[in-house]
């Protein structure tokens, strides 16, 4: 599969051809902040297929998670659209930010993380099944 992707500008683009691990949401209050929105759409894939091009590219390292770990959350610094984010805890995996795809027609969650930091009014569709992990990845 052909995974291929831009930000807002058009400054930073990225591609892999790789089958997604999965497909997450996540609740966490930086996802949550970094996107604006209740939770961010998340596509996790090989790491090392990921190819990120732009002249605009940056990285920006929060702490997060239940140990405290280290997230590089890249970005378009022209823009500001956030593109990838690595958990150090994860780090053969980078997380795209579903809404910079070319393509989303297929994606479907899988997973839900940090769903103790969702919004009250946040619930799964009637008859879709997602696993629930309250804090994070499971391990």
């Amino acid at each position: 599969m052909s995974i291929t992707g831009h930000c807002l500008c058009g400054n930073v683009t990225y591609s892999a051809d790789v089958e997604p691990i999965m497909v997450a949401i996540c609740h966490c209050d930086h996802c949550q902040r970094q996107s604006g929105a209740p939770f961010s759409l998340n596509v996790a894939i090989d790491r090392s297929a990921l190819k990120l091009e732009g002249d605009s590219l940056k990285t920006y390292e929060t702490k997060g998670g239940d140990a405290d770990n280290t997230r590089e959350r890249i970005f378009c610094s022209n823009c500001g659209s956030p593109l990838v984010s690595i958990l150090a805890e994860a780090d053969d995996m980078a997380f795209i930010k579903a809404g910079t795809l070319d393509d989303t027609s297929t994606l479907a969650p899988e997973l839900e993380v940090y769903t103790d930091n969702a919004h009250p009014w946040f619930h799964a569709a009637d008859g879709e099944e997602r696993g629930l992990f309250p804090a994070g990845l499971p391990t």
